[in-house]
This record gives structure tokens, sequence and C-alpha cells, in this order.
């Protein structure tokens, strides 16, 4: 609903402490985590993660960065908007 309210191609939020990020509605959202895995009154199992984001144009890509059993994983994902023409 906040995405579509600000109008957003890519929302940025938080508070969960927990990476996730999805396509919505032709756009994408991302919750980063928490770098340092601190825990949030959701749950006590955190793993520390954060994002980096490479905007080209009308192409983003997100690197995600999470640090699971000692070991630093990293996942890319590629979001890429249509555009549109205005008569």
């Amino acid at each position: 609903m906040l995405q579509r309210q600000l109008d957003v191609d890519i929302l940025v939020t938080g508070h969960t402490h927990q990476f996730k990020a999805y396509k919505h509605e032709g756009g994408v959202v991302i919750n980063p985590g928490s770098a340092t895995g601190a825990y949030s009154s959701i749950t006590y199992d955190v793993n520390p993660s954060f994002v980096l984001m490479d905007i080209d144009g009308l192409r983003v890509v997100v690197y995600v960065y999470e640090l699971i059993d000692g070991e630093v994983k990293v996942d890319k994902i590629d979001f890429k908007k249509t555009a549109t023409m205005h008569a």
C-alpha cells in the first residue's frame, strides 16, 4: 500500500531486521535486514545482512550479503522496469 501511495518503483523498508525482497505491482520492495544481526521483537533468529543497489536507468541490480553459518552468502536480484510512453 505504501509503495502505491508514494508512487515509487523501489521501496526500501525495515524494522523486522530480516532480509526480504520481492517484486510487487511493477516495482520492488526491499528490507535489507540488520547489518549487525540484532534481534527484533518478532524473532531472535536473525542473520546479519545488508544490500547494495546498482541503479542504471530503468534497471536495478540488488546484491544481498547475508552471514549464514559463519559464511557470507551473496545473492543477486535483477529488476528492470518497462518503459512507459506518454502521449
